[in-house]
């Protein structure tokens, strides 16, 4: 099956995870045999150092076309438009006379809007992967909603990454659509065997901005630690909150106790987690919640919040799920954690995770979406 699937970015090394959910996908659709076209519409402001114009390359097998024009924070109707510009450029230098896509995919609302005027004006089937957080909150912008709908009404089916997202899908738009999860890396996280170590180590990875709520595991780590001395927070990640975060675990005297070890790639945080007891993070919302995907996968046991995401996929076997609003309910799930970690098998958490999640299944399932769309 010929695929082409458009993206807000595309890896690399200055920012490995712009674009990366795309990217992961292209690969599994690669290595199931597809023959897959990768547009990336980078249309970030002129700050984001980089190059202009449009660019070609291949990269494992997937050709990729970039339209790189900087736009930055303007309406989302205007951006759309500044997008099926970019597209039908990128449309024009990819497929010659006679040549086109089987099906068209695109991710995130804004793309999915675009996509809609390519589909309209090749004739082409197409598909949108919802994954923007805002469209998991309570209320969204009118002028965002305006080019979701657009988008969703025309597409052959709309993908969610979650149930809890396809739910507010629902809500906000009226639009139905089927749950097909995000891909995470075996090849990275799958490989990570536990080895020995002192203490006791909760592991978070995460921007550090409110809505993940590292504040709250930081306090809830603050009730801990006190009773249970060898226990360590490691905190991964890097973001608005971090320098009153780091100020915040001086002041309370937690010292070597909680390492800041700021953004680095997953290679590394798989060494973090080799060396970890148990992942945890209180987000207040996800649409899916690939972290507690790739501990998992690691064989880690998750402390993980009802937030959207991961009520698709952790179970009782896999960690303790809750809804964990204060320092006081966070600390008692932390202190079960530690209580009762020997208890969780981590190949069996590994093996469920690889099974839900790998390349292999996550292709399997958006080839029975593309095959419904094209009979």
């Amino acid at each position: 099956m010929n695929v082409l699937i458009i993206s807000r970015g595309i890896p690399t090394k200055e920012n490995p995870l712009n674009g990366i959910f795309e990217m992961d996908q292209a690969r599994a659709l690669t290595a199931a045999g597809h023959r897959v076209t990768f547009f990336v519409l980078d249309l970030r402001s002129i700050r984001r150092k980089r190059s202009f114009g449009i660019f070609q390359r291949e990269i494992e097998g997937i050709r990729v076309f970039v339209y790189s024009f900087p736009v930055g924070a303007v309406p989302p109707a205007l951006l759309v438009k500044f997008g099926r510009h970019g597209l039908k450029k990128l449309y024009k230098k990819a497929y010659g006379p006679g040549e086109r896509p089987d099906i068209v995919h695109a991710h995130f609302t804004e793309m999915g809007c675009m996509a809609a005027g390519l589909a309209k004006r090749e004739k082409l089937h197409f598909v949108i992967t919802e994954h923007s957080s805002i469209m998991a909150e309570d209320t969204v912008p009118e002028n965002l909603l305006k080019v979701a709908r657009q988008g969703y009404e025309a597409a052959d089916r709309v993908i969610a990454v979650s149930s809890g997202l396809s739910e507010r899908i629902l809500q906000h738009t009226g639009a139905a659509s089927v749950v097909v999860p995000n891909v995470v890396d075996p090849g990275v996280f799958s490989k990570v065997r536990r080895k020995s170590h002192e203490g006791f180590t909760f592991l978070t990875v995460a921007n550090l901005i409110p809505r993940k709520r590292v504040e709250l595991l930081l306090d809830a780590f603050s009730l801990i630690h006190e009773e249970l001395p060898d226990t360590k927070l490691e905190i991964v990640g890097d973001g608005s909150e971090k320098e009153r975060l780091v100020s915040k675990a001086e002041e309370a005297g937690l010292g070597d106790a909680v390492l800041f070890d700021g953004r680095i790639p997953r290679e590394q945080i798989a060494e973090r987690m080799a060396y970890a007891d148990c992942f945890a993070l209180a987000t207040e919302r996800e649409t899916f919640g690939v972290v507690y995907a790739e501990a998992m996968m690691a064989g880690l046991p998750v402390i993980a919040t009802i937030c959207g995401g991961p009520e698709d996929f952790v179970t009782e076997e896999t960690g303790l799920l809750g809804r964990y609003d204060t320092p006081e309910e966070l600390a008692s799930a932390m202190k079960r954690m530690y209580d009762n970690c020997s208890s969780y098998d981590p190949e069996r958490i590994r093996n469920y995770a690889v099974e839900r999640f790998s390349p292999k299944r996550i292709a399997e399932e958006l080839t029975q979406v593309y095959e419904v769309v094209l009979s």
